[in-house]
C-alpha cells in the first residue's frame, strides 16, 4: 500500500492545483500517479523534474528506444515496480523486442539484434556498478552517440534512479495493468 493518499485536486492548495493542471495535460491517465504524485506535494519539485522528464519524453537526442532501455534497465536494478509497469509497454512501442525486455527484467544481458542497444547496455552496466565509467567505454559510448548523447543517457540514468527511489520509498504499487517487476 502506497505511503501517500491518492492525489484529488480539489484537495490540492492553488498553487499546487496549477502544477497539478499543467501535468495532466501532457498525461494520458485521468489521475496524478507515479512519483508525481508524491512531488505535487512539493510543487517546485514536482515543476522541474516534469521540465526534464520532458527532455526524455518529447524530443530526444537519442532514439526513444534506446531511452527507454536506460530506463528499464535503472527500473531493474532498483526494483521499481510502478515505472517498470509504465515503461515496458511504452519499450515495445518504441521498438525494443520483447525478447531483450524479458532478458532485462530477468536482470540477464540481452542478445542483441541491434549494435546501439548492445552499446548503451554496457554503458549503462557500467555506470549502475562503479558509478562512473572507463575513459574506454566513455569514448566507446561517445562515439555511437555523440557527446550529447552520452550527457542525455547518464542523465536519463540518473533521473530515473532519482525516479525508482521516490517510488520505492513511497511505496508506490504497479500501474493496473502493467506487468509487476519480479
Amino acid at each position: 500500500m502506497a505511503r501517500i493518499g491518492e492525489v484529488r485536486r480539489d484537495a490540492l492548495s492553488a498553487r499546487q492545483q496549477e502544477v497539478y493542471d499543467a501535468l495532466m495535460r501532457t498525461r494520458p491517465r485521468a489521475t496524478l500517479t507515479g512519483p508525481f504524485s508524491v512531488w505535487i506535494n512539493t510543487p517546485d519539485i514536482a515543476e522541474h523534474a516534469d521540465r526534464l522528464v520532458n527532455c526524455f519524453r518529447a524530443d530526444p537526442t537519442l532514439p526513444k528506444r534506446l531511452i527507454e532501455l536506460i530506463i528499464l534497465m535503472m527500473c531493474r536494478a532498483g526494483t521499481v515496480q510502478y515505472a517498470w509497469s509504465v515503461h515496458e509497454p511504452l519499450a515495445l512501442r518504441e521498438g525494443l523486442t520483447q525478447a531483450t525486455i524479458d532478458a532485462v527484467r530477468a536482470g540477464k544481458r540481452p542478445d542483441f539484434a541491434r549494435d546501439d542497444e548492445r552499446q548503451m547496455y554496457d554503458f549503462i552496466t557500467e555506470l549502475n556498478a562503479k558509478k562512473t565509467v572507463s575513459t574506454e567505454a566513455f569514448e566507446r559510448a561517445r562515439e555511437a552517440f555523440g557527446r550529447d548523447g552520452v550527457i542525455e543517457a547518464v542523465t536519463c540514468a540518473g533521473f530515473y534512479g532519482m525516479v525508482g527511489l521516490v517510488l520505492n520509498v513511497f511505496d508506490i504499487p504497479p500501474h493496473p495493468g502493467g506487468t509487476p517487476l519480479a
